[in-house]
Order: C-alpha cells, then structure tokens, then sequence
C-alpha cells in the first residue's frame, strides 16, 4: 500500500518537522553571523548546536458565542459591565528541537532559539569597521 503523491506518510513527519527547524535555526544562525561582519569557518554550519528551543503556546480556541443579556441594576438605572483581562500565555522553552516538535511546533510558527558552539572570524574587508571610523581625521 503506497501513499499519495504529495502526501507525507505520518511516521516520518516528526522528522521533517526536527529537520526543517533545525535548518531555520542554522540558516539564521549564518545570516546573523553575515550581517555582524563574520566569517563563519567551513565547519560552522555542521558544529552549530541548538539549544533552549522556545515555542509559542497553541492559538486559543474559538469558543461558542452565547447570547448575553445585560443586567440593568434597578437603582441606579446603570448597565453592568464584565471586566476582561486579557492573560498573554508564555512561551514554553525545550531543551532542544526535539522537545519542540514534540510540543507541537509546526512549520511556519515563530520560535526562538540558542546557537552554541558558532565559529567564525571578523572579516577583515569590511567597510563597517567601527575601529576606522574616527582614524584619520
């Protein structure tokens, strides 16, 4: 028994999910290194560890709408209000993209995370040089 095309069996979704948050992370990793003038060494990308994985919690559901009817408090002739606090769930840290996936992170949700063990070195030809600046005047 075979699946559809374009579809992925479900055994091996838990993997492509470690596999795509890995690589983000990396990716990411390499382009923060760019943008700070840094040359990653060759071996960087495969020494990268990524730790303390933070995820958003799930959207909250939607509940049923029931129809309310306001109380008007008989002497004051006032309308009650309920007052609504809205509470901003936190985000729940894994050890690593394991943890995360296993928590339910899907591609295309926001995470956070620590890249440990990066390797590079200053690029020495660039033009955002802070040590130049002021030299020469």
């Amino acid at each position: 028994q075979g699946y559809r095309a374009g579809s992925l069996p479900p055994q091996l979704e838990p993997t492509y999910r470690e596999f795509t948050m890995d690589e983000v992370a990396r990716e990411a990793t390499l382009e923060a290194l760019q943008q700070n003038d840094i040359i990653p060494f060759e071996s960087a990308r495969s020494e990268i560890t990524i730790e303390n994985v933070s995820v958003p919690p799930p959207p909250p559901r939607k509940k049923k709408k029931k129809s309310r009817k306001k109380l008007k408090n008989q002497a004051d002739g006032e309308v009650s209000a309920e007052v609504v606090v809205e509470v901003v769930p936190e985000w729940k840290t894994y050890k690593d993209v394991s943890g995360a996936v296993a928590a339910g992170w899907k591609p295309g949700q926001s995470f956070s995370f620590v890249a440990k063990n990066v390797k590079g070195q200053k690029d020495p030809n660039s033009k955002n040089d802070k040590s130049i600046l002021g030299e020469g005047n």
